[in-house]
């Protein structure tokens, strides 16, 4: 009995605690620079870019709002020193930014940052595997790497979209098909990391969860079209364009993205593309039954198949790991995405070169082994919603029993974590 104690669940018990610990601590140090950012700083992040350019719509006219030359006047009437980027967001996302025009440029990037904050938390909670003690480990782990660090500081969206994921899986989990997809409506604020997410669920046979999303799409588009007009839809696909043929002007490195490996052959790079969608497509088909991989699929395979990725976009990984972890809770998996975290506490502006096509190779490798992973090889739950609904009244007796006995027996619903024991001690 002394020995159980021991190895079940002192040990374990022991090993999360100096996990967190070693976690937790570099993570308050980020959160603390987070909140406490220089004027100077201000000029350096993307939050400062969405809110110039919903004062760029406001002040120049929506239809305007790819213009360099407005964007200049902005920029010299307003932000004086703020560094120059060509404006390549969503219409959506510089509509969005329009409340926080109303509040000056500090404040107004400390309420984001909360929302940022308690996205990030959010999604870790509803996703995250294990008890609360390895789930606050995980996500006090996600706060390290420079690509997360450096989306957070810089204000980026990613973790709102994050949050939506989180949720729509819970909802989906619960048989809530078309809230879940309206929820991915948030692919308009910012579509690369997440375009295949809708698509990886119509091949999975949640097809109210596509055209719930793509009717919110639809409605987003009527609302932002009279805006732009013609004349700034065009300006707008223009600017993508350009973007695409233009990467080095617009950060996006080579190391970490699939299709610039194939700058020389643009019908190449298309195929390549196409080919990693394929793959995440074919992945989330073949693994129908189980929704987290069926997301996570299509968030590693819209990674892979992206032509437009900064260093922040890899923060998608751990909602993709969390769900990954969440249904092959196995020594292997464990150890794969390990790997993968190793890569990303390597990769930085000055190693992304080494260390970003390492993450490159394991996004690849984690896609195909998806898509060949056996349907049988995850951990069993909940398969269906319907198979849930006629569980009923006999899982809350379960889970109320079990919490007496303190025994793990499967409950169907997301509330429920993966025990720790699931996991390699």
């Amino acid at each position: 009995m002394r020995r159980y104690w021991l190895r079940k669940i002192l040990l374990p018990a022991a090993l999360l605690a100096v996990a967190l610990a070693f976690a937790g601590l570099p993570a308050l140090d980020d959160l603390w620079n987070w909140f406490h950012p220089s004027p100077a700083r201000l000029m350096r992040v993307d939050f400062t870019l969405y809110y110039a350019s919903a004062l760029q719509g406001l002040e120049e006219g929506w239809p305007n709002l790819w213009n360099l030359n407005a964007q200049h006047a902005i920029f010299n009437r307003s932000f004086p020193g703020l560094w120059w980027f060509p404006n390549v967001y969503t219409p959506a996302m510089s509509l969005l930014m329009v409340p926080f025009t109303y509040l000056p440029l500090e404040r107004g990037y400390l309420i984001w940052s909360s929302l940022l904050l308690a996205s990030m938390l959010g999604c870790g909670w509803l996703l995250a595997p294990g008890g609360r003690t390895l789930c606050a480990a995980l996500v006090a782990m996600a706060f390290l790497p420079y690509p997360v660090t450096l989306g957070l500081l810089m204000g980026q969206v990613i973790p709102l979209q994050m949050l939506a994921v989180a949720l729509a899986f819970v909802l989906l989990e619960r048989g809530h098909e078309r809230t879940a997809g309206s929820l991915l409506v948030v692919i308009a604020l910012k579509p690369q990391g997440l375009i295949l997410v809708p698509f990886a669920l119509l091949v999975s046979g949640r097809r109210k969860a596509f055209f719930a999303w793509a009717v919110a799409m639809a409605v987003v588009g009527a609302l932002v079209l009279p805006l732009i007009g013609l004349d700034g839809l065009r300006a707008y696909l223009l600017r993508l364009d350009y973007a695409q043929a233009h990467p080095d002007e617009f950060w996006v490195e080579w190391s970490y993205n699939l299709s610039r490996r194939f700058d020389q052959l643009p019908a190449a790079r298309r195929w390549v593309e196409l080919l990693a969608a394929g793959v995440a497509l074919f992945a989330a088909w073949r693994h129908r039954a189980r929704v987290e991989l069926v997301i996570a699929a299509g968030l590693v395979g819209a990674l892979l198949a992206s032509p437009f990725l900064h260093l922040d976009d890899l923060m998608l990984l751990f909602p993709a790991g969390w769900l990954l972890l969440r249904a092959v809770p196995s020594l292997w998996t464990a150890l794969g995405m390990l790997a993968v975290y190793g890569f990303m506490l390597s990769c930085n502006h000055l190693g992304q070169h080494i260390a970003g096509r390492w993450l490159l190779l394991c996004e690849g490798v984690w896609l195909v082994a998806l898509a060949l992973l056996p349907p049988g090889a995850y951990a069993p739950g909940r398969e269906s919603a319907a198979s849930a609904a006629s569980e009923g009244s006999a899982a809350s007796l379960a889970e109320s029993s079990g919490s007496r006995t303190g025994q793990a027996i499967p409950i169907s619903g997301s509330s429920q974590r993966t025990p720790i024991s699931s996991f390699p001690s």
